[in-house]
């Protein structure tokens, strides 16, 4: 039959090429033990030949390299903190509900995790890079957090590795992300108690914190103030120093601002309200932008934190079975959004329409 009549194999393309048919099917594959130059000029071939992957065969052969990888691929944990992440040990909950999360999804994929933690041990991203390939390492999480100022996650060989970044924070942009859809959890968060009557509404936040979300929250609640006559808007408590939310400066742009609702993500503001004799939700209602833990009573936006731990292994293990290993011309950017639980902070005035 004449090549024209059929559809181009991968062993046509290997004859076209003097290569063996292993070699094509690595290269087509973007398998690091091929060169880039043998892989460039395959892939090109192979456009040039009108090769078509039958879809039937991949999903077939994903499934049998899953079974050769069971309980022997290892996904390397990067993060920027100083030691392993426990409920003693992490500054914040959502480190370690985003660690369980990232953890759980790895063993049941037959994953085991590797952990390096740069804030205590100082590696430079050469020797980083060596230690995870001679331990057959191709897949790397980046972890969110950092307990040095300014330190960023070193430049690894990306070439070697498939690589997931977790939120934001770092100077390497053309990786595949996962995080929190902040900006449609603010905007909901909003317009939910905006349709409720409420008329000024202020935000509270640290610098660091607004940094963490990539500026999403500050950026868009600015926007919504813009269109909002002047009378209602509400000049943001944004603090500088770093730490905890001061009590003093911020119950002074309570009084000065004198919010109906303050939306807010550090968990010890209420405390200070109760500290000062400010009724919530008589006095003032609150809303949590990240509302993690629902026992609390407060009123807010779920960030489904562990689902962005799961998806962020999933997104890695699909480039590791796939083979896309190496910096991709068009990185993916996964965001999750959040939903809506009332709670005793916030009174509820109109039926809302739930987020998904």
């Amino acid at each position: 039959m004449d090549r024209k009549s059929r559809n181009v194999t991968l062993q046509d393309i290997a004859d076209e090429l003097k290569l063996s048919r292993s070699a094509i099917s690595l290269a087509m594959r973007n398998h690091p033990s091929i060169s880039k130059e043998t892989r460039e000029k395959v892939q090109e071939t192979a456009m040039r030949m009108g090769y078509r992957p039958s879809p039937l065969v991949s999903a077939l052969m994903t499934q049998i390299r899953n079974k050769r990888q069971a309980n022997a691929e290892s996904i390397a944990l990067i993060s920027r903190l100083k030691g392993p992440i426990t409920t003693e040990t992490s500054e914040s909950p959502f480190y370690y509900m985003l660690y369980q999360a990232i953890i759980e999804r790895a063993q049941a994929k037959g994953y085991h995790i590797d952990e390096f933690h740069l804030s205590g041990e100082k590696l430079s991203g050469q020797r980083l890079s060596k230690i995870l390939v001679s331990r057959g390492i191709h897949g790397v999480i980046l972890f969110p957090g950092n307990d040095t100022p300014d330190l960023d996650f070193p430049p690894l060989d990306w070439e070697q590795f498939a690589t997931v970044l977790i939120g934001y924070n770092t100077n390497n942009t053309n990786l595949h992300q996962i995080a929190s859809d902040y900006t449609y959890d603010i905007e909901y968060a909003l317009n939910h108690v905006r349709r409720d009557g409420n008329r000024r509404i202020g935000l509270a936040i640290t610098y660091r914190v607004s940094n963490s979300s990539n500026h999403a929250w500050l950026s868009r609640y600015l926007l919504f103030q813009n269109f909002i006559p002047k009378s209602e808007r509400v000049v943001p408590y944004v603090q500088e120093e770093n730490g905890d939310i001061i009590p003093e400066k911020f119950l002074a742009w309570y009084r000065k601002e004198k919010p109906d609702v303050i939306l807010f993500s550090a968990d010890q503001i209420p405390d200070y309200m109760e500290e000062a004799g400010i009724r919530v939700p008589e006095d003032v209602q609150m809303v949590n932008l990240v509302l993690r833990d629902p026992s609390t009573g407060m009123a807010g936006m779920n960030p489904h934190t562990r689902e962005v731990g799961r998806v962020s292994v999933d997104l890695l293990g699909n480039l590791l079975q796939t083979n896309q290993i190496g910096v991709s011309a068009y990185p993916q950017s996964i965001t999750i959004k959040g939903h809506w639980v009332p709670g005793k902070s916030y009174i509820e005035k109109t039926k809302q329409t739930p987020a998904p």
